[in-house]
C-alpha cells in the first residue's frame, strides 16, 4: 500500500475581494430590509392616524346632527335672543367704537344665530368659550367650563401622583383647593406652583399651553367631556393612550396622530376651498366687485370663481363634491356649490353685508359677520380634522394665526398646495 499526499487539495481561504463583495451584498440586503420595514411602519402609522380621525369624525357628525335638531327645536328661541343681544351690544368683541348693530332682518338673525351657537358649541379657540368675564372667573385665560370639568381633575391627579412619588409622601394625601387652582393656572399660563408634602414644599415648573394643541384639546373636550344637546359624554376608553395625550402638559388631553403630534380641527375651512378672495372681505355696492360671485366661469371680470387647483384640493379634503357647474339646457348657469354657504344657500348674509354697509346712517354689519368671527361669506364649509403627517408640516396656517386666516385653514401660499395634498 502506498500513501499519497497532495498539498494542492488543501482548502483555500476567501480572498479580500470576495469578503468585500459578501459584505457589500449583506449591506445592500440590510438597507433594503430597513427601507421595507420603514415603509411598513409608515403605512401602519398612516392607517392608525386615519382610524383615529375617522373615529373622531363620526362622533363629530353625531354632535353636529344633535346640534341641528336642538337648534330647530327648543333652543332656537334661546339662540335668537342671544344673537339679538350680541348685535345690540356696543362692546361685543371688545369693540366700543359703535352703538351696536340694529335693523338686521329676522331671517338673517336666525342664520347668524345658528353660526354663533355652532361656534360656541364647537370651539377651536379657547377665547370662543369666554364670551364674558364671568366665563373666566379667575382670569387665567382658561374657560371655567373646561377648568372645572377637565383641568381641575387633571391637576388633582397630578398632585396625588407627585405626592406618591416623593420621599415625603403623605398617606391619604388630598390637595387643598389653592394648590389645585395654582397648578391649573401654572400649567395653562406657564410658571410655577407649589404643594406641601408632609411639611416639605415642592415646586412644579411648566412651560405653559402651546397654541398648536388648542383646537385638538377643544375637540376632545367637545366630543368626550362636554355632553350637550341631550347626548351625554362618551366613554373615554373608546380612544387609546396612543390616540389621546397631553403633549404640552397643560392639563388638557388632545387627539394625536400616530407620530404623537396633535391633530388640527378646522370648524369652517373656507380659505381652503377658496384661496384668494379679498382680505378683508368687505362687499361693496358695485357691479362685478371682487367679492361678487362669477356666474360666467373664465370671464375676466375680477369676480370670485373657484379655480381648478382650488377644486382639486377641496375634492381631496371634502369627498363627493360635484364638478364645475355646466350650463343648463336653457343657458342658465347653476351656482357653484363651493361658492354657496350651506347655512345660507340664497346668500342672505352677503345681501345684508351690502345693505348695512355704514352708508346713509346704516350700521356696519361686517363688524359682526366677518372672517375673524365666522368665515368667508358665500363659501362652502364643513368641519375638517387633519394630521400634519410624518413630516410634521400641515401646509396650512395654524388656527391661532388669525392674521393669516389660519382659523379658516388658509394655505401658506398657492405653491404649498402639494404640502396639503
Amino acid at each position: 500500500m502506498f500513501r499519497c499526499s497532495n498539498n494542492n487539495l488543501a482548502r483555500r481561504g476567501f480572498t479580500l475581494l470576495e469578503l468585500l463583495m459578501v459584505i457589500a451584498i449583506i449591506s445592500i440586503m440590510l438597507t433594503l430590509s430597513v427601507i421595507v420595514m420603514s415603509g411598513l411602519l409608515g403605512s401602519a402609522k398612516e392607517e392608525a392616524t386615519s382610524a383615529t380621525i375617522q373615529k373622531a369624525n363620526r362622533l363629530l357628525e353625531q354632535r353636529v346632527d344633535a346640534f341641528n335638531r336642538a337648534f330647530n327645536g327648543a333652543r332656537r328661541t334661546q339662540y335668537m335672543k342671544a344673537t339679538y343681544a350680541l348685535l345690540a351690544d356696543p362692546n361685543r368683541n371688545g369693540n366700543s367704537d359703535d352703538d351696536g348693530i340694529f335693523g338686521v332682518r329676522e331671517e338673517v338673525v336666525e342664520i347668524l344665530a345658528r353660526k354663533a351657537a355652532f361656534r360656541f358649541e364647537f370651539p377651536q379657540r379657547m377665547i370662543e368659550l369666554i364670551l364674558a368675564p364671568s366665563d373666566d372667573g379667575n382670569g387665567n385665560g382658561l374657560a371655567d367650563t373646561i377648568e372645572v370639568r377637565v383641568a381641575v381633575p387633571s391637576a388633582r391627579a397630578y398632585l396625588i401622583a407627585a405626592n406618591q412619588a416623593s420621599p415625603d409622601s403623605v398617606l391619604n394625601y388630598e390637595p387643598i383647593s389653592t394648590e389645585i387652582t395654582d397648578l391649573v393656572t401654572a400649567r395653562w399660563s406657564g410658571g410655577s406652583s407649589t404643594a406641601d408634602f408632609n411639611g416639605t414644599t415642592y415646586t412644579f415648573d411648566f412651560q405653559g399651553h402651546n397654541s398648536v394643541t388648542q383646537s385638538s384639546a377643544l375637540l376632545y373636550y367637545t366630543l368626550v367631556t362636554a355632553g350637550s344637546f341631550g347626548a351625554g359624554a362618551i366613554d373615554a376608553d373608546r380612544f387609546t393612550n396612543e390616540e389621546v395625550k397631553d403633549t404640552d402638559d397643560d392639563g388638557l388631553p388632545e387627539f394625536v396622530d400616530a407620530w404623537g403630534e396633535p391633530l388640527r380641527f378646522y370648524r369652517w375651512p373656507t380659505r381652503l376651498v377658496d384661496f384668494n378672495p379679498p382680505v378683508p372681505f368687505q362687499p361693496i355696492l358695485t357691479l362685478d366687485d371682487p367679492t361678487d360671485i362669477n356666474l360666467t366661469p373664465g370671464a375676466a371680470n375680477g369676480q370670485r370663481e373657484i379655480m381648478p387647483q382650488e377644486r382639486l384640493v377641496a375634492s381631496l379634503m371634502l369627498k363627493g363634491l360635484p364638478p364645475r357647474p355646466s350650463s343648463l339646457p336653457n343657458g342658465a348657469l347653476p351656482r357653484d356649490l363651493l361658492l354657496t354657504d350651506p347655512d345660507d344657500p340664497v346668500g342672505r348674509l352677503y345681501s345684508e353685508l351690502e345693505r348695512l354697509d355704514g352708508t346713509n346712517g346704516t350700521p356696519l354689519f361686517r363688524n359682526e359677520f366677518n372672517e375673524a368671527n365666522y368665515h368667508t361669506p358665500d363659501t362652502f364649509h364643513t368641519p375638517l380634522i387633519v394630521s400634519a403627517g410624518p413630516d410634521g408640516v400641515v401646509g396650512l396656517f395654524e388656527l391661532a394665526d388669525t392674521a393669516n386666516l389660519g382659523n379658516l385653514a388658509a394655505i401658506h401660499t398657492t405653491n404649498s398646495v402639494s404640502a396639503v395634498i
